[in-house]
């Protein structure tokens, strides 16, 4: 038996050999082409790159043939790492230029040529390193485009600046809603996330950005602007109704040696708050209440005012809320009292010696008063009511804002910026802008400019049917006056509604 199989292998053997040596002296009866000629491309080598993370990377590469309809085109990345591989596509264009959206760290970049008429390619690769994005200090402008919201930067020296963050550079969909804002986060978010493989990584001390849309949440990774989470992964439950009013960063224990940002949103008038050790934004505040959409700094909690109830209540960093106190133990009930109709609350100075404003009309005289709140956190000192006049423009007003140097409250009437002095009742008219150009933001902001000179602004944001201008007002003396004879100092397109300014 063992005879016969050995007798049967070397048989078939000897024909496969046969066949084989067949076919190689019939070698002129057929076409025989090269690998390159089946390609109809021969590329050159691929020299690795350094870019920074969602700067453009323009590459030509160096090949022959491959030219025309016949031919497509992939460049792509894979990751470095041993575990979870992930491949990016950047482009299937013949030359790579375009925004690099990924996170910092080493990939290998691949160079790929289709002959589609026969499927034969060509390849080649070679390494690539993505450093953190050259986006950092300067001037963060929200903005609703077509399709919901989105974000123009400027460099704080000037010489950068990019339109449609989100959608040109990221590549992204607009955020939905309208915008609301944006907050930046030094090396103090804790993010989690599962890979392919089930395996749970957390990293921390990330820098991040919050920002918020009226409808709509995501987190970016500060150094490379990779997204962290999108609306769905924000929360532990996310809420069954959005209507983002509010979004706020308390950094005030940092000037005690801490290290903790604590966060806090109002949604539908309740309160959500994030502690750095967590990643995610907790279930919102329990209680019958409903929050005017402003926070007021204050250490270990913020002040707000409860519309629901009218009182002024603490917001603790735990999500907590509870009518403030006075020194004495007892609930501030000042406007509860005169039962106040509530149409602004303005922070005016944070922390240790908190203090702001709410703008109001009593229901018990029918007057209209300012109330000048003074605080020591978490106790409400006092309140001193100044009445101003029924037919002031304050009265129209729906911006609002007000400096720590000076007790006046700006606001903003259709194209025309107005300074109330709080303690006169005084209205004046600060500038007018041209027909149809309306005021949509207003806000001060201090910092150091480019040339390491400190300001003192109040910046104003206002919007045409063409876009928005962006103007910085100094401050001039100790009572409020601007310096307004400036020009824009950023333009663009879209509607313009939140600014957000960075100095690292």
């Amino acid at each position: 038996m063992t005879n016969k199989r050995i007798t049967k292998g070397l048989l078939c053997l000897s024909m496969a050999l046969g066949l084989f040596a067949s076919c190689y002296e019939d070698k002129g009866n057929y076409d025989y082409i090269s690998e390159d000629d089946a390609a109809g491309v021969v590329l050159g080598s691929l020299e690795g790159a350094t870019v920074k993370a969602n700067e453009v990377l323009k590459i030509e590469p160096q090949m022959k043939g491959g030219e025309g309809d016949n031919f497509s085109y992939l460049w792509y990345t894979l990751s470095s790492g041993s575990y979870n591989v992930k491949k990016d596509t950047l482009s299937q264009e013949r030359e790579l230029n375009v925004p690099i959206n990924l996170k910092e760290g080493k990939y290998t970049l691949y160079y790929q040529v289709t002959n589609k008429s026969n499927g034969v390619f060509r390849s080649v690769v070679a390494p690539l390193t993505v450093t953190a994005t050259d986006i950092t200090s300067g001037w963060y402008v929200m903005k609703e485009i077509s399709g919901g919201t989105d974000f123009d930067y400027y460099s704080l020296d000037g010489k950068k600046t990019v339109n449609d963050f989100l959608t040109s550079s990221l590549g992204m969909e607009p955020m939905k809603g309208s915008p609301v804002g944006m907050v930046f986060l030094d090396a103090s978010y804790s993010h989690e996330e599962e890979g392919a493989d089930g395996k749970v990584t957390k990293e921390t001390g990330l820098s991040a950005f919050h920002i918020m849309s009226s409808q709509d949440f995501i987190t970016l990774n500060g150094s490379d602007f990779s997204l962290l989470k999108n609306l769905q992964q924000e929360f532990y439950e996310t809420p069954s109704n959005i209507n983002f009013s509010h979004l706020f960063i308390d950094s005030s224990l940092r000037d005690q040696g801490y290290t903790t940002d604590y966060c806090y949103l109002i949604n539908n008038g309740k309160v959500h708050t994030m502690g750095s050790e967590i990643g995610k934004w907790g279930y919102q505040g329990a209680g019958d209440y409903e929050l005017y959409p402003t926070l007021v700094l204050g250490y270990f909690g913020e002040f707000a005012y409860d519309m629901k109830n009218q009182m002024i209540v603490n917001c603790s960093t735990d999500g907590e809320v509870s009518n403030a106190q006075t020194f004495f133990g007892s609930d501030f009930t000042d406007f509860k009292d005169k039962d106040m109709q509530v149409s602004a609350v303005v922070p005016h100075i944070g922390g240790f010696s908190a203090e702001f404003y709410v703008v109001a009309k009593s229901g018990e005289d029918g007057k209209y008063y300012v109330a000048d709140v003074s605080t020591f956190p978490p106790y409400v000192y006092q309140a001193e009511f100044y009445e101003y006049a029924a037919d002031s423009p304050l009265n129209q007003a729906k911006i609002v804002a007000s400096p720590q140097t000076a007790s006046v409250i700006y606001y903003a009437v259709d194209n025309k910026l107005y300074m109330h002095k709080v303690t006169t009742s005084e209205d004046t008219v600060v500038k007018t802008f041209a027909e149809g150009e309306n005021i949509s933001f207003i806000k001060n902001f201090t910092g150091t400019d480019k040339d390491g000179e400190s300001f003192n602004n109040i910046v104003v944001v206002t919007n045409t049917t063409t876009g928005y201008q962006v103007y910085q007002f100094p401050m001039v003396g100790s009572a409020g006056e601007l310096k307004t004879d400036v020009s824009p100092s950023m333009s663009g397109t879209g509607k313009a509604s939140y600014l957000m300014f960075r100095q690292e």
